[in-house]
């Protein structure tokens, strides 16, 4: 049951190369030998294996990079079949990556010659961990409404103030990509983006949070006083960062619904695997529809959510602006996998409720997921709006 399940997903999914399966391949492997048996002692501990972080990096680093400057070169669909096999032993140990990428990509594609040369080999290598901070204690699903203010000083350089929150890998990041009001004006035609060093003065980065789950993100939120940064480190002009901005969310919300569906997927396979296995009344557990039914429901939102995710991806990989369809892909599949790893767990009685049972632990990353990258409730606003273009 369970290859049969993994290879529709794959199909529906993928339709990779015979080298890109190399690499999804390697990606498996590499969550199943090193991140699957380690995990839960990280969630227990609270711990973040930035050592393990580093070393995914370094494989992996290069995706969103052309081959011109040393990167993989991977399209959308690459990109996400990666992140659904990392996320399938735990989807925050694969959106730490995701975060990280995203920063390398983009000073691939609009970083200066200097940023590239500083940074760039770094970023692939996992010398540095990147992380993108544009969420604030104050704006969040907002985000053009940013407190956060970057002045220009007479030296050319800039002061940042201002304070951000949810900031992914802010705990072990090592670059942090951070947006801010430029000057005296505000919204978001105002905001552009500045790289800042983790030892640079002024910057202080808060404990990490006591979350639910997920702790292996090592998120926490940035204080900015006095931030001092010299002039090459302003890295999106005011007017431009906000659009850099939300072309990575539309990325990172189309890869993390693929993530959903793998978790999704792992969990009704164990389910399944389980309720087939479990004898009660003398015949299994999956024979009976109290069972059986809610399982059926759960195989069609995952089928749902695989196909509008694939529907997204196309988009992407095409050139196409996605938003719309990001927006539906990551709603259903947050919402399918949040709802349908609770039923799976259901299924499995009180067995599905244990800690060394992986359920909980995915049931806990699907709730954050729906809080990653904006929340239902922004998916829902970029929807609503384009219907209104339609009336």
């Amino acid at each position: 049951m369970k290859s049969e399940m993994k290879r529709e997903f794959e199909m529906n999914l993928t339709r990779l190369s015979e080298e890109d399966s190399a690499l999804v391949k390697k990606a498996r492997d590499f969550a199943q030998a090193q991140v699957a048996p380690c995990i839960e002692q990280w969630e227990s501990e609270k711990a973040v294996p930035v050592d393990l972080l580093r070393e995914g990096i370094d494989m992996f680093g290069g995706l969103l990079v052309p081959r011109s400057l040393g990167g993989q070169e991977a399209n959308v669909r690459m990109t996400a079949a990666v992140l659904a096999e990392l996320a399938r032993a735990d989807l925050a140990f694969a959106f730490s990556l995701v975060v990280h990428l995203n920063l390398t990509g983009a000073i691939a594609r609009i970083g200066s010659e200097g940023h590239k040369e500083k940074y760039l080999n770094k970023m692939m290598r996992g010398d540095l961990v990147g992380s993108f901070c544009l969420t604030e204690p104050e704006a969040g699903t907002d985000a053009a409404s940013l407190h956060t203010r970057a002045r220009k000083q007479p030296n050319g350089g800039w002061d940042l103030n201002g304070a951000k929150a949810w900031t992914t890998n802010a705990v072990v990041a090592d670059l942090f990509c951070v947006y801010a009001q430029v000057g005296e004006a505000t919204g978001s035609r105002a905001i552009g983006s500045f790289l800042v060093e983790r030892g640079d003065a002024g910057l202080e980065v808060e404990p990490a949070y006591q979350l639910m789950g997920g702790h292996v993100m090592g998120t926490s939120g940035l204080r900015l006083n006095g931030c001092s940064l010299p002039a090459d480190r302003a890295f999106a002009p005011a007017g431009e960062g906000f659009a850099a901005a939300m072309q990575g969310i539309d990325l990172a919300r189309v890869v993390l619904s693929g993530m959903c569906c793998a978790i999704l997927e792992e969990s009704l396979t164990a389910a399944i695997q389980y309720a087939a296995n479990r004898q009660a009344f003398s015949k299994s557990t999956l024979d009976f529809q109290g069972v059986q039914f809610p399982l059926a429901d759960v195989q069609t939102s995952l089928r749902a959510s695989q196909s509008l995710t694939d529907q997204a991806i196309n988009l992407l990989d095409q050139g196409n602006d996605a938003r719309v369809e990001a927006a539906h892909a990551k709603k259903m599949s947050t919402r399918s996998a949040f709802n349908g790893i609770a039923a799976a767990m259901q299924a499995m009685g009180a067995r599905g409720f244990r800690r060394d049972c992986a359920l909980p632990r995915h049931l806990a990353c699907a709730k954050m997921a729906e809080y990653l990258d904006g929340t239902t409730e922004v998916q829902n606003i970029v929807i609503g709006r384009s219907l209104s273009k339609r009336s």
